[in-house]
């Protein structure tokens, strides 16, 4: 009878650990509806789905970049690099969390200018800085917002991609998109954050959706800018002004945190790692095709002095030099 009981036991749990493999094999996408056939079946997704959260936080060999920019100013404006700070309530969400609460997760970075954005002064550390007597200087990145007379509103475009480095300075292997949006910058909210003191304004730990520091760059508020608005000591009111005008007015704006729902960023990077396969696997049939045309195994004169084909990844054209060389660098 004890043996039965142990047998019995060992099955359900090679049963229990094949069932985990098949559903880890699956895309998240394809993942969270199977949480609805059954609350055992929603215990084991919520647990895979709490993993990869944490797993997407490290952003596998990532970076995030933010764009924020007024369409005019599209080509001055610098590209922002953004540190991960935290995932507030990942930790205290553990295995056991719904679903609900997993999909209200967000992850906060920090924007930041890159060395060759950066003002000499803060590029360059000082003596004391190196001997460790100061901290270093910390440059803001901040943006001007200016509203002529009457104008209630300006739109920024906010894009935000996951990038991959390449061996060189300035070079991107890939290029995955996060979202790309529009933030519409109001006059109200500008005068009633300047209104704010600094303590109010960089207070963290409220729920990020009644923190009205935060503009979302889309309705589902997947991603938004959390910004400190200052008023600009050269913004001046003209002399002569009607009652019911609205004088042009001059704002900072400067960036305190991106917000990112971690889900958002988990999906992004498994779209991003099936869609780098792709590319490997049809590279590599091609180039198959192209070194053993039919049943041959040798390529003729005409096929060893063409031209190698040129592929694009992205925005970045590689030459398909070598089968193994190629698959490697694309994937």
């Amino acid at each position: 009878m004890l043996t039965s009981k142990v047998d019995i036991h060992a099955s359900l749990l090679t049963a229990i650990k094949l069932i985990i493999n098949v559903l880890d094999a699956l895309p998240t996408r394809s993942l969270l509806p199977l949480a609805a056939v059954s609350r055992r079946l929603r215990g084991l997704v919520g647990r895979l789905h709490y993993y990869r959260l944490v797993e997407a936080t490290v952003l596998q060999g990532r970076e995030l970049i933010l764009e924020c920019y007024h369409p005019s100013d599209r080509i001055s404006t610098p590209s922002l690099f953004c540190k991960y700070l935290a995932t507030d309530g990942l930790s205290e969400a553990g295995e056991d969390a719904n679903m609900e609460d997993l999909n209200q997760l967000y992850s906060r970075f920090k924007p930041f200018l890159g060395e060759e954005n950066r003002r000499p002064r803060a590029r360059r550390p000082t003596t004391r800085v190196i001997e460790g007597k100061e901290e270093p200087l910390t440059e803001v990145p901040s943006y001007d917002v200016n509203l002529e007379e009457g104008e209630l509103f300006t739109q920024l475009c906010a894009v935000t991609n996951l990038i991959k480095v390449g061996p060189r300075r300035g070079l991107f292997i890939s290029i995955d998109n996060v979202t790309d949006g529009v933030i519409r910058v109001w006059r109200d909210w500008l005068r009633k954050q300047a209104e704010r003191s600094a303590t109010e304004q960089q207070q963290v730990g409220q729920r990020y959706f009644d923190d009205s520091s935060i503009l979302w760059t889309d309705t589902s508020k997947n991603v938004g800018v959390k910004f400190r608005v200052l008023p600009k000591e050269e913004s001046q009111t003209p002399l002569l002004i009607g009652r019911n005008e609205d004088p042009p007015v001059s704002y900072t704006l400067e960036y305190q945190e991106l917000i990112v729902r971690t889900n958002k960023l988990l999906l992004t990077l498994e779209t991003s790692e099936a869609q780098q396969i792709a590319h490997a696997v049809t590279i590599s049939v091609d180039l198959e095709e192209r070194i053993l045309p039919g049943s041959t195994t040798s390529c003729s004169n005409e096929q060893r002095q063409a031209k190698p084909p040129t592929y694009r990844n992205g925005s970045f054209q590689i030459d398909a030099r070598g089968g193994r060389t190629l698959t490697m660098l694309v994937a």
